[in-house]
């Protein structure tokens, strides 16, 4: 038997990710809705395959989101799950509701995701001991927050990067995505999340896909909001 409805693995340096947690919440503000927040990280979830062939600031960005899932972790090894949900909105909102950079450009909005976090104030903000901040630099909660990433991606069959949404954890259906740009909101986000489910626990459905994709709408990124991208 699970225990909650939904589980959600996120980086908080993914901004697709973000703004699909965006709308999940909008769908527990409406609906009896439970979530479980759980690390999948895309530092650990690329090293087979390396960044060269990725923009220059990608190893950076990532291993931001690596050391905030180590906190996420010892966070959640003294407080429990229940604690994680809104401490990753706090780094979320840390990360994508920043200013935007003068510079209209991928690798500038790229470099700002990279630049690191003020992670004792962040924990004050949800009222968490600042003391947690030092897990950012803790290696020894890797292996967890690996065996954590391993489990997502087997989920939903590998081949995937964040979000997943796991539903009726551990045995249901889940799936990657949805990757969208905009957080829908009142009807929007049910006839969404409708869809979405309904899809989930449609038997044998594998995939449904686009490449072409703008880019999420947040204020980091306002500049390019919208805009054609491919960025994963």
């Amino acid at each position: 038997m699970h225990d909650v409805d939904l589980e959600f693995f996120f980086d908080p340096v993914c901004p697709f990710c973000w703004v699909t947690a965006e709308w999940v919440r909008e769908v527990a503000h409406q609906r009896p809705l439970s979530v479980r927040w759980r690390p999948l990280s895309l530092r650990i979830l690329n090293e087979p395959i390396g960044y060269e062939t990725r923009p220059e600031g990608y190893p950076d960005a990532h291993q931001r989101g690596l050391e905030m899932l180590r906190v996420v972790a010892a966070v959640r090894q003294s407080h429990g799950p229940d604690a994680i949900g809104e401490l990753y909105r706090a780094m979320g909102a840390a990360v994508w509701n920043a200013p935007a950079p003068s510079e209209a450009t991928f690798e500038a909005v790229l470099a700002e995701t990279a630049r690191p976090r003020d992670l004792a104030a962040i924990l004050d903000s949800v009222g968490l001991s600042a003391e947690f901040a030092s897990a950012a630099e803790d290696g020894g909660w890797d292996d967890q927050l690996r065996g954590e990433t391993e489990e997502a991606v087997a989920r939903a069959g590998g081949g995937v990067g964040t979000p997943i949404l796991s539903f009726a954890p551990p045995d249901g259906p889940a799936l990657f995505g949805p990757v969208i740009d905009q957080v829908p909101s009142g009807d929007d986000a049910l006839r969404l999340w409708d869809s979405v489910t309904t899809l989930a626990r449609w038997p044998g459905f594998a995939e449904l896909k686009r490449g072409v994709r703008a880019f999420p709408d947040t204020p980091v990124s306002a500049h390019l909001s919208g805009r054609a991208t491919r960025v994963g």
